[in-house]
């Protein structure tokens, strides 16, 4: 029994099917069909007419297809015209429908852009679906699936758009990337899936160990699957290379499939040529018949009769069979690759595919059954003299490039198969499929006791010495600067780091490209980062990543991308994957001031939902709240100070947004007490800058019940009626500033009440009233005069108690602050360690700066009102060391109150000398 990885274990198997993974018994390098390594089975068009050849290859694949029209002879078309109407109908349909869609796809900016962005949500909802440790490669699959998905969305996108199309290149470009981004999933489910159950098997063993016990009757595909077991280099290799194969199997199902390879109505190879020289040997008109061509009809004719040649359309039709052949190879499809040799009428091609396979006969080995009846074997017996001529035919000139390409490809020709391969993964393929022939044939000739002395290979095929770090290198230092261009793609520098197993590597190589330029936006796409976000959290979830420094800034990269695309409701379940409590503060926080700083009017119900977002995942609100809140309501280092305090400034966008900010802090009763820390700072700049108006704004955001609301709560929770010390003082601060601002407003109601307020007495002459007739007033002037007088003084009387209250309330809300009970107003009642904070520091410049300005107010009021003893009983006040007022005022503020009270005491002496 083989044990296995539980993460693997558990996995469903339908998904694991579909991740396309090869069992553990593995066939060798080049012995696959088209379904090995879940190759869809691509064929040609007419695969189903091929499948009804018959033995018989001279007889036609078409025939009894009533359809068919053979060349020259004049068949019923009914059927296929009944046919063609149908389709016409709903073609005509169809291409109606398709133009609509483009029509609306083509308004976009970028066609098609706004469906793959639903790819973020579709990764979130996959990512939190499979978090069990054992549904990790599920979650590979899915990836793999929302990938493959919007891939083939936008390629019917561009194959339905017109050619050509402005807007077409980067939806093209778009496609390639989610391209590349589905078989990196495709890579990382197939590779690591077997690594981790390598793990948990047994140690692997050493060569000679996995050789142990087996003698000549075990055949040589018995010992290479052994191989395959017991090997994992050559096994995942071997991955790889179905990875690379599928992957290119892709790529011509969508460039390929609707076009036909090849057409004909026989099967018949070289038609051209043969009907050439049986119209010269039956003496038919030979005028339009090509000259010098081959005399014979066998294989081997064209390369024997060097000076002769085929005919032009043969030898063209041959040259576009090859390219397809070597094209079904590279996409892994042996079986189509020689379904078009015996289309094309040349058997001999498909007989060429069979004669490196390895040879199985069951029969060698001891069997059970009664019936002893024998099998067949498969393979070939002599394939060490078929490996030998064909390198040699590799070597040969008057082949083809493409001809020897595909028996490069099949015999382990490194040299000859690359100038067949154009991209970077067509190299990649060519060198593993190389290495692995090397490793095999190299176990075979060393551990297979053959009854026959075998074939001696060449030195060249012998020195090819091929390792995964070599051939990456090799890449590399490719003088082909197209194939070094492509080597340094992302997607593919990732992609060598997997197939190499480096994940710390990977990560440190993904971590440096977000510190490229000023800032990482520029250098990476949003779907490359989500790839390598999600590629860090597989990597831990598997235990493979060992620097949670290098994922966090990965996700850290991500999760600002996600806000920035504004699908910051994405944000909080990435945001929690980090491992510090405070890395998720810091990150979650600085999302939500873009958020904030992005949105004019971030209303309260979005704040809620952002941060219920976050107390889901289990993320600390609290300080989160906190975190953004003091990030918006900075003010700088150094807080201007307006010394002249009867300045007002206006308030900024830029100070409301500040003040707006503070609804943050409104979501949890229990984040009141930093509501009040937060809001006492920012008001202490307000005041310091004389922005009134600003700390008026900042006081109606905070809820009247505050104070009561953090008594209640820190007495249910603690039992205990005094607030902590840091909460006592920032309670103690709110009072103070509010107790200014209600000191102002009451002075500034008083004043205009005063000043600006007193009904005015109108007196007209009866000389104006008469013109100047005479000076005499008559009667009903004279009442007319004294009612005015009556409302005059009802209005006056009315007025005078309005300010005697207003004045009252004037003298008591500035006797307020300047006898703030407890040390003082701006004064802590608390000890703190540090006593120099810029806290500190900002409630001294506010008391030096408030408190003379509300002496100075309350002499305006007294004097202005004639309450001249009030003044005597303010200077005691100043001067009492109780308080300490003449301590916070400058000699210029004392000076001013000096005058005031001088007035004020000269005034009550003339009341007392006349009275």
């Amino acid at each position: 029994m083989e044990f296995q990885s539980p993460i693997i274990s558990g996995s469903d198997p339908t998904v694991t099917s579909r991740l396309n993974l090869p069992s553990r018994r593995m066939k060798f390098s080049l012995e696959k069909s088209s379904n090995m390594m879940g190759a869809v089975s691509l064929a040609s068009p007419n695969r189903h007419s091929m499948s009804l050849m018959s033995d018989d290859l001279s007889h036609t694949i078409f025939e009894g297809d009533p359809t068919f029209t053979r060349i020259g002879v004049g068949l019923q078309r009914k059927t296929l015209d009944e046919t063609r109407v149908d389709l016409t109908i709903n073609n005509l349909s169809r291409k109606k429908h398709n133009e609509e869609l483009m029509s609306i796809l083509l308004e976009e900016e970028v066609p098609g852009v706004e469906n793959v962005l639903e790819l973020f949500e579709s990764f979130l909802e996959t990512f939190q679906s499979y978090g069990a440790e054992h549904q990790v490669f599920n979650q590979c699959a899915e990836y793999e699936s929302r990938s493959g998905e919007q891939v083939t969305a936008l390629s019917r996108l561009i194959q339905m758009a017109p050619q050509g199309h402005s807007k077409l290149a980067q939806a093209k470009e778009l496609e390639q990337e989610l391209r590349f981004e589905r078989d990196t999933w495709r890579l990382v489910a197939s590779l690591y899936q077997d690594r981790l159950n390598s793990e948990f098997q047994d140690s692997e063993m050493e060569s000679e160990e996995i050789w142990t016990g087996l003698d000549d009757a075990t055949s040589e595909d018995d010992l290479v699957k052994q191989l395959y077991d017991k090997n994992a280099t050559i096994r995942q290799a071997q991955l790889v290379v179905d990875w690379l194969e599928q992957r290119a199997a892709d790529v011509y199902h969508d460039s390929h499939y609707s076009q036909v390879e090849f057409y004909g109505d026989a099967v018949a190879g070289w038609e051209n040529t043969l009907h050439s020289l049986i119209s010269k040997k039956r003496g038919f008109n030979t005028e339009n018949v090509e000259q010098n061509l081959v005399t014979q009809m066998d294989p081997d004719a064209p390369n024997r009769e060097q000076s002769r040649r085929l005919h032009p359309l043969d030898k063209e039709d041959e040259m576009r069979l090859l390219r397809s052949v070597f094209a079904r190879l590279r996409c892994g499809q042996l079986d189509e690759a020689q379904q078009l040799c015996f289309r094309a009428g040349q058997p001999f091609r498909a007989a060429i595919l069979e004669g490196w396979k390895l040879f199985h006969d069951p029969n060698m080995k001891s069997r059970t059954d009664v019936a002893n009846t024998k099998e067949s074997p498969s393979g070939n017996p002599y394939r060490d003299i078929w490996k030998m001529m064909t390198w040699k035919e590799c070597d040969n000139d008057q082949l083809s490039l493409e001809e020897r390409s595909i028996l490069a490809l099949l015999c382990g020709h490194i040299k000859a198969l690359l100038p067949a391969c154009h991209s970077w993964e067509d190299h990649l393929w060519a060198h593993l499929r190389a290495m692995i022939d090397h490793s095999v044939e190299k176990e075979l000739r060393r551990c297979v006791n053959y009854k026959r002395q075998l074939q001696i290979l060449p030195d060249e095929y012998w020195n090819q010495q091929l390792t995964i770090e070599s051939i990456f290198s090799t890449l590399a230092a490719s003088r082909d600067k197209t194939l070094v261009a492509q080597g340094r793609d992302q997607y593919r520098i990732i992609q060598r780091y997997l197939i190499m197993d480096d994940v710390d590597g990977l990560l440190e190589e993904m971590s440096s490209w977000l510190n490229k330029g000023d800032s990482w936006s520029v250098h990476l796409r949003p779907h490359m980062l989500r790839l390598m976000a999600h590629l860090a959290l597989f990597f831990r979830r598997i235990g493979r990543g060992s620097c949670d420094d290098l994922i966090g800034s990965i996700l850290e990269a991500y999760v600002l991308q996600l806000v920035n695309l504004g699908r910051t409701d994405l944000a909080a379940v990435y945001v929690g994957q980090l491992p510090l409590p405070e890395d998720q503060i810091h990150l979650y926080a600085q999302c939500l001031v873009i958020v904030e700083e992005q949105q004019e009017n971030c209303d309260d119900a979005q704040r809620r939902r952002l941060l219920s977002l976050a107390h889901q995942v289990g993320l600390d609100v609290n300080a989160i709240a906190k975190q953004v809140v003091i990030s918006l309501c900075d003010q700088g280092s150094k807080v201007q100070h307006v010394d002249d305090a009867s300045l007002q400034v206006a308030t900024s966008a830029e100070d409301e947004r500040r003040i707006r900010s503070l609804s943050w802090l409104l979501m949890e009763p229990s984040m009141r007490s930093q509501l009040l820390i937060q809001a006492n700072t920012l008001m202490r700049g307000y005041l310091l800058r004389r922005q009134i108006e600003a700390v008026k704004l900042t006081l109606q955001l905070i809820p009247p019940d505050t104070i009561s609301v953090l008594s209640e709560l820190w007495e249910s929770r603690t039992g205990l009626t005094d607030l902590p010390a840091e909460v006592e003082a920032a309670t103690r601060e709110y009072l103070c500033i509010q107790a200014y601002i209600d000191a102002l407003d009451a002075f500034q109601e008083w004043f205009t009440r005063f000043h600006h307020s007193k009904p005015k007495k109108t007196e007209t002459s009866v000389q104006q009233q008469r013109g100047g007739a005479s000076a005499q007033l008559s009667f009903t002037e004279n009442l007319l005069k004294e009612q005015h007088l009556k409302q005059h003084q009802v209005e006056v009387l009315r007025w005078q108690a309005a300010v005697d209250s207003l004045t009252q309330t004037a003298i008591d809300k500035l006797y307020n602050v300047l006898l703030f009970p407890d040390g003082g107003w701006m004064a802590d009642n608390v000890a703190f360690e540090d006593e120099d904070t810029p806290r500190q520091q900002q409630q001294q410049l506010l008391r030096q700066t408030c408190i003379p300005h509300a002496a100075l107010l309350l002499c305006n009021v007294l004097t202005s009102t004639h309450r001249y003893s009030q003044c005597l009983e303010l200077a005691n006040v100043i001067t009492s060391e109780q308080q300490s007022i003449y301590k916070v005022c400058s000699a210029e503020q004392l000076a001013q109150v000096t005058k005031h009270l001088r007035q004020a005491y000269v005034r009550l002496l003339d009341v007392g000398e006349s009275s």
